[in-house]
C-alpha cells in the first residue's frame, strides 16, 4: 500500500494528471436553503460519458461565480482508494502532501480529517480560496488497484454551495457558476498521462456564458405564515419556509390553546416578510408542570400518562379528581367515585390519572393507597383547610399553573390559567 502511494504521489506531482474524452456536468439543486444570513444553492458536479471506467485518473477545475456571489461547504466527495463500495475520485493533489505520509504505517489523516478535501491550498499557484471565495480551484485523482475498482464510466466528483450573502440587498438576482480546466495543473487526464478531450456545460450565451450554469435566487415574494394553533416545533419550520425567524418568545397560557401551542404571533399573517428576514415573535402555552430538569419526576410521570390537564387543578394533588366543589368541599364523594373506579386498576379508566394525585406509582399501581390516604385527609374538609398544591418552595412547587374551574378565583400567590383554557371550564 505505501509503494503504491509513493508511486502515485509522485506521478501526481511529475506529470499532466488529468483527463480522457468527457462531459464535466454541472447541475444546480433549485432548492434554495434559507439560512440566515447567506441564501444558498448547491451545485453537483460530476462526470460522465468517460470512454471506459479505467480512463480518467484525474481532474484539476477552476470554479468561479459572478454577482457577488461565493462557493463555500465542499462536500459529495470520496475520500482514499476508489473500490467497490467507494467508487470515485478521493486523492487530492493539492492537500496530499500535508496530509497523507507515504513513509508512515498509518494514513489516517486523509480520510478522518475534514481539511482533507479537493480544494487546492490558496499558497499554490494559480489557486483560488479556501472557502466563501468567488473563485476556487479543485484537484481529484483517483486510486484503486484492479479495473473492477476503476471510478466508473460517470459519476458525482463533489457538490458545492453558491452563496447569496447579499440576497436582500440584490432582491434575488442570478448568477452564474462557471468551470474551466485548471491546465497548470493538467486540466483533465487519462490514465496514460495524456489530456483528454473534455466538453464543459454549454451555457446559454449571452447571458450564461460556455462552461457555466445559472444559478437562481428568485425575488423574494413570502409572506408571514399564520402560525396560531400550531405546534412550537411546526410554527418554527413555517417561519423559516417563509423568510422569517422567530423573534421574541414568550410563554403564557392561550385560553383554549392546547399547552404547547402558539396561541398569538406578533406580526399579522400575510404581512410581506421581504426584503426579510422578518423577525416574528410568538406567545406559547404552557405546560402546567415545570420542566426545570430531567431530574423532576413529576414531570416524567406526566409526559408519561399523556400530559393530563387535570394535574393543574389548584388542588387535584389533595384529591380533587374533577377541578370542582361537591356542595361546599372541593374533595367530596364525587372524587371518591372517580378514585375507586381506578384504584389498584393496572390499565386506568378513562380520566383516571385524575385520580392519581401523589404523580407517581404505589407498587405497580398509579392510582393506589397513597392517593386514598390523601383523598382522607382532605375529604369534606373546608377550603381552609385544603390548601392549593404547588406551594412556593414546598414539596409540591413544580406545578406551573392552575386550571380555574368556572366562577373561581385564583388562588392568592399562585398562577392560573385563563378560563377555557382546561376541561372543565368554557
Amino acid at each position: 500500500m505505501k509503494k503504491v502511494l509513493m508511486v502515485v504521489a509522485m506521478l501526481l506531482l511529475a506529470t499532466p494528471i488529468f483527463a480522457a474524452d468527457v462531459t464535466i456536468t454541472a447541475t444546480a439543486s433549485g432548492v434554495i436553503n434559507k439560512t440566515e444570513p447567506n441564501w444558498t444553492q448547491t451545485v453537483t458536479v460530476g462526470w460522465s460519458g468517460a470512454a471506459d471506467a479505467c480512463s480518467i485518473r484525474a481532474f484539476a477545475l477552476i470554479l468561479t461565480t459572478d454577482g457577488g456571489k461565493n462557493l463555500d461547504n465542499i462536500a459529495g466527495f470520496i475520500k482514499g482508494e476508489s473500490n467497490a463500495t467507494n467508487k470515485g475520485f478521493g486523492v487530492f493533489p493539492g492537500k496530499f502532501r500535508q496530509y497523507v505520509d507515504v513513509l508512515s504505517p498509518t494514513q489516517s489523516d486523509w480520510l478522518t480529517d475534514s481539511n482533507y478535501n479537493p480544494i487546492a491550498p490558496p499558497g499554490d499557484l494559480n489557486s483560488g480560496g479556501y472557502s466563501n471565495t468567488p473563485r476556487l480551484v479543485v484537484e481529484l485523482g483517483t486510486l484503486y488497484q484492479g479495473d473492477a475498482n476503476a471510478p466508473g464510466t460517470s459519476g458525482t466528483l463533489f457538490t458545492i454551495d453558491v452563496n447569496d450573502e447579499n440576497f436582500f440587498a440584490g432582491h434575488g438576482t442570478d448568477c452564474n457558476m462557471c468551470i474551466a480546466l485548471e491546465m497548470t495543473r493538467g486540466g483533465v487526464v487519462k490514465k496514460d498521462g495524456t489530456a483528454a478531450t473534455v466538453t464543459l456545460p454549454a451555457g446559454s450565451p449571452p447571458l450564461t456564458p460556455a462552461g457555466c450554469i445559472k444559478v437562481s435566487f428568485p425575488e423574494c415574494s413570502s409572506t408571514v405564515p399564520n402560525i396560531v394553533g400550531m405546534t412550537r416545533a411546526n410554527a418554527l419550520s413555517a417561519l423559516a419556509a417563509n423568510n422569517c425567524y422567530l423573534g421574541t418568545e414568550v410563554n403564557g397560557f392561550g385560553g383554549a390553546t392546547a399547552v404547547g401551542s402558539v396561541y398569538a404571533q406578533s406580526v399579522p399573517a400575510g404581512t410581506s416578510s421581504c426584503p426579510g428576514p422578518l423577525a416574528v415573535g410568538m406567545s406559547t402555552a404552557m405546560y402546567p408542570i415545570k420542566t426545570m430538569t430531567v431530574a423532576n419526576s413529576m414531570y416524567v410521570n406526566w409526559v408519561t400518562l399523556g400530559k393530563p390537564q387535570c394535574w393543574a387543578y389548584p388542588r387535584q394533588c389533595r384529591g380533587d379528581y374533577d377541578g370542582k366543589k361537591g356542595g361546599p368541599y372541593w374533595v367530596s364523594s364525587t372524587d371518591l367515585t372517580s378514585l375507586r373506579a381506578a384504584y389498584n386498576k393496572s390499565t386506568l379508566p378513562l380520566g383516571g390519572t385524575c385520580a392519581d394525585t401523589d404523580h407517581k406509582k404505589g407498587g405497580p399501581y398509579w392510582v393506589s393507597s397513597l392517593d386514598l390516604t390523601t383523598l382522607r385527609t382532605y375529604y369534606n374538609k373546608a377550603e381552609a383547610s385544603v390548601p392549593v398544591c404547588g406551594t412556593p418552595g414546598g414539596a409540591d412547587a413544580n406545578y406551573w399553573y392552575f386550571c380555574v374551574p368556572t366562577g373561581a378565583v385564583c388562588p392568592t400567590g399562585v398562577t392560573c390559567a385563563t378560563v377555557g383554557s382546561c376541561p372543565n371550564t368554557p
